[in-house]
C-alpha cells in the first residue's frame, strides 16, 4: 500500500464516496471556498507542466488543462481514484498511483506544483515538499491548500471560535483527527484521517526543502456570501483552511 497506511485505507474505502461528492458538487466548502481560492492563486497556466498532488479523481487536473496547461500529471496512492481519473476524457492529463513522499518523475520537470486539501503525511511528513521542490525548475512555484493548522479539529467548522480548541501541548506536538464527513446528509463510510502539526512545523517544512514563502491566505465566505446566504455563519464558525504560495529558487 502506498503512502500512509491509514491516510490510503480512509481514501481506499471512501473513494466513491468522494468521487460522487465532486463530481456532483455537492462539497459548499470546495465549490465556494477552496476551489475559487485555489484557481485565483494559481492565476494564468498557459503553457505550464503542473503536477496536482493528491489529485483524486482529478477534477483540478481536467479544470487546469481547460484554462491552458501545456500538460498535467496527476499522482495519488489511492488506486481507485487514478482510475477514475484516467477513465475521464482528457488531451493533456496523465495520471499515475504514485506516493507524494517518492515521486516517480525527473527533476526539473514542472512549472507549478498544486497540493490541493491533500492529508500531512503521518510519517516523513517534510518529504514530499523535498521532492517538490526536487521537480520544479528554478523558480517554480508550489501552491499548498489544506486544513488550518492552527483551527481544525473534528467538527469544528460547526464548533464556536472560543470551544473545544486543541490543548497548547496537542497543537506543538502534532495531533490526529479522525471523523466521518458529512456532506448534503451523505456520511462517509469510513472516518478520515489527518495529522495537523503546528503552524511552525508546518512552514518549516516548506522552508526546510527550499522554497521561500510568498503568501498566506486563510480562504473563507466573503461578506457578500455571509449576506446572502446565513448557512456560511453556522459552517463557518472559525478559520478552516489555510493557503500557502511558495517559490523555489
Amino acid at each position: 500500500m502506498l503512502g500512509d497506511e491509514p491516510i490510503t485505507r480512509a481514501y481506499d474505502i471512501n473513494a466513491d464516496y468522494w468521487i460522487s461528492l465532486v463530481r456532483s458538487g455537492a462539497d459548499p466548502y470546495q465549490q465556494e471556498i477552496t476551489d475559487p481560492a485555489l484557481l485565483a492563486a494559481i492565476g494564468e497556466v498557459e503553457g505550464l507542466h503542473i503536477l496536482d498532488a493528491g489529485c483524486g479523481e482529478g477534477y483540478l487536473a481536467r479544470r487546469l488543462e481547460t484554462l491552458g496547461a501545456a500538460q498535467v500529471t496527476g499522482i495519488d496512492t489511492c488506486r481507485a481514484f487514478v482510475d477514475a481519473a484516467t477513465a475521464a476524457p482528457t488531451q493533456r492529463c496523465r495520471f499515475l498511483h504514485a506516493d507524494v513522499a517518492d515521486i516517480p518523475l525527473l527533476d526539473s520537470s514542472m512549472d507549478l506544483v498544486v497540493v490541493n486539501r491533500l492529508p500531512n503525511g503521518l510519517t516523513r511528513p517534510g518529504r514530499r515538499y523535498h521532492e517538490f521542490a526536487r521537480l520544479l525548475r528554478p523558480g517554480g512555484r508550489l501552491i499548498c491548500i489544506g486544513q488550518h493548522p492552527c483551527f481544525y479539529t473534528a467538527r469544528s467548522e460547526r464548533t464556536p471560535a472560543d470551544s473545544g480548541d486543541a490543548p497548547a501541548a496537542e497543537y506543538f506536538d502534532g495531533r490526529i483527527v479522525q471523523q466521518h464527513f458529512s456532506v448534503g446528509g451523505q456520511l462517509s463510510p469510513a472516518p478520515t484521517v489527518q495529522k495537523l502539526y503546528s503552524l511552525e512545523e508546518y512552514l518549516g517544512m516548506i522552508t526546510g526543502a527550499g522554497f521561500v514563502i510568498t503568501r498566506i491566505r486563510e480562504p473563507r465566505p466573503t461578506t457578500d456570501q455571509l449576506r446572502t446566504d446565513p448557512q456560511w455563519s453556522l459552517l463557518v464558525q472559525r478559520p478552516l483552511f489555510l493557503l500557502v504560495e511558495a517559490k523555489i529558487m
